[in-house]
C-alpha cells in the first residue's frame, strides 16, 4: 500500500509540481458582435476531461467531436502531463466555475486486480484548466478515490480506500481535515442536487455514509448491516434519495444488487428498497444522476457487452427504465457522467476507449482514446 497521508491541516506544494501540460486550440473561436458586420463569437465548445490512469496524462476534448469515426486526437484541445505521479490519475471532478480541477492520484482498488499497476503513495493533485498546469498537490492520506465538490466550489470531499476517514478539503488553501467515519474502504461520493445531503459508500461493508457537504459533514451518520460490496453512488434527481452499486466482487462472493437510502436526515439514513443478487457474473461500479431524465444510471458489463442500465423511482423504490447496449466490452466502465442533455461519457479502461450514449435515442458511439496502458478510468463534463 502507499504510504501514511499527511496529517490534518497540512497544505501541499504551491507551484508547478514537476510539470504542467500542453493547452491546444482554444476552447471558442470567432471575434466580433453580432449584427456589427462581423463575424459574431463561436459557441464555446462543451468540454469534458477525463483522467488517463496508466497514460499517466488528463485529456481535455471537445465533446461535439467525439464523432463516429473519431479518435481522441481529432477531440482534444490540451492535455496535462502527470508523469511526476505514480500510479496515474484515478478520478476527477471539476469546481463550479470550471477553473480549477481535483485529481486522485491512485491505484485504488485497481491496484489489487491489476497486476500491471505499478506501486505509489497517492496524492491529490490541483489543476489549473486555464493553462492546463500543475499548480500543487497534497497528501491527504491512502489511496484517494472519489471526489466530490460541495456547492460553494470551495471545498471537496475525497474517500480513503486505505484510512478509516474521508478527506474535507479546503481547496484555495490545498489543505485537509479528517473526517472520521469508522470504516476502511472509502470509495465513492454524491450530492443531492441542492448540496445539502451526500453519501460517501464504503466498500466491503456494503454501507454508505450520509452527511451534510455544506458545513463539513457535521451532521454524518451511516446504515448498517447491508452486507455487500458498495460502489458507485448517485441521487435521483430532486429527492435525497441516493442509488447505491452493490458490485460483485469476490470479497463478497459474486453479490450483486443495490440499495436506495434515504438521507433526508443524514444523522439516521433509512434503507427504503434493497435487492441483492447471489452470484451476479456482471460487472457494474459506477453511477450517475441524469437530471434531464430524473433519473440515474450504471453500467453493467454482461459476456463481453457493456451496456447502460436506467433507473427510476416508483415511491421510495428503484424500477428498470430501460437498456442501452453500448458495445463490446472486456471488463468494467470505471466512470460516468451525463449532461443536461441526457448524454452520458463513459470511460472504458481495458478496453481503452470513451463512449458517448444519447439516452434519449439510445444512439452508443465508441471513441478509441490512443494509448495501450490500462485508461482512461474517468471522464468528467466541464461546467
Amino acid at each position: 500500500m502507499p504510504s501514511a497521508g499527511a496529517s490534518a491541516g497540512e497544505t501541499g506544494v504551491d507551484g508547478q509540481a514537476g510539470g504542467g501540460g500542453v493547452s491546444a486550440e482554444p476552447a471558442a473561436a470567432g471575434t466580433g458582435a453580432a449584427g456589427s458586420g462581423e463575424t459574431a463569437p463561436a459557441p464555446a465548445a462543451r468540454r469534458a476531461l477525463s483522467a488517463d490512469f496508466l497514460g499517466k496524462t488528463l485529456s481535455l476534448v471537445d465533446v461535439d467531436k467525439l464523432k463516429p469515426g473519431a479518435k481522441r486526437a481529432d477531440a482534444l484541445l490540451g492535455s496535462v502531463d502527470l508523469s511526476m505521479y505514480s500510479p496515474g490519475p484515478l478520478a476527477v471532478a471539476v469546481t463550479p466555475d470550471a477553473k480549477t480541477a481535483l485529481v486522485s492520484i491512485s491505484a485504488g482498488w485497481l491496484g489489487l486486480v491489476g497486476t500491471e499497476v505499478p506501486p505509489g503513495s497517492g496524492m491529490l493533485v490541483f489543476v489549473d484548466l486555464e493553462t492546463l498546469t500543475v499548480k500543487g498537490d497534497l497528501d491527504v492520506g491512502r489511496d484517494p478515490m472519489g471526489i466530490l465538490i460541495a456547492k460553494d466550489g470551495k471545498h471537496a470531499y475525497v474517500g480513503l480506500m486505505s484510512e478509516t476517514y474521508m478527506a474535507y478539503v479546503d481547496i484555495e488553501a490545498r489543505s485537509f481535515e479528517r473526517i472520521a467515519t469508522g470504516n476502511s474502504w472509502n470509495e465513492e461520493l454524491a450530492m443531492d442536487d441542492t448540496g445539502t445531503v451526500a453519501t460517501l459508500t464504503t466498500g466491503t461493508a456494503g454501507n454508505a455514509v450520509t452527511f451534510t457537504p455544506e458545513d463539513g459533514a457535521k451532521s454524518l451518520g451511516q446504515t448498517v448491516g447491508l452486507n455487500a460490496d458498495a460502489a458507485g453512488t448517485a441521487f435521483f434527481p430532486g429527492t435525497k434519495l441516493a442509488y447505491v452499486v452493490q458490485a460483485p466482487t469476490q470479497l463478497t462472493g459474486y453479490l450483486g444488487g443495490y440499495n436506495v437510502i434515504d438521507a433526508t436526515d443524514p444523522a439516521s439514513p433509512r434503507v427504503t428498497d434493497e435487492l441483492r443478487v447471489p452470484n451476479d457474473q456482471k460487472i457494474s461500479y459506477p453511477a450517475t444522476s441524469v437530471p434531464s431524465r430524473m433519473s440515474i444510471i450504471y453500467p453493467s458489463t454482461d459476456a463481453g457487452t457493456l451496456s447502460l442500465i436506467e433507473m427510476g423511482l416508483e415511491g421510495q423504490k428503484a424500477v428498470e427504465l430501460q437498456k442501452v447496449e453500448v458495445g463490446a466490452a472486456q471488463q468494467l466502465a470505471y466512470g460516468l457522467h451525463c449532461d443536461d442533455r441526457g448524454r452520458v461519457l463513459v470511460a472504458v479502461p481495458t478496453d481503452h476507449y470513451v463512449a458517448v450514449v444519447d439516452l434519449n435515442t439510445k444512439e452508443s458511439t465508441i471513441v478509441p482514446w490512443e494509448i495501450t496502458e490500462t485508461g482512461p478510468v474517468d471522464i468528467k463534463y466541464i461546467p
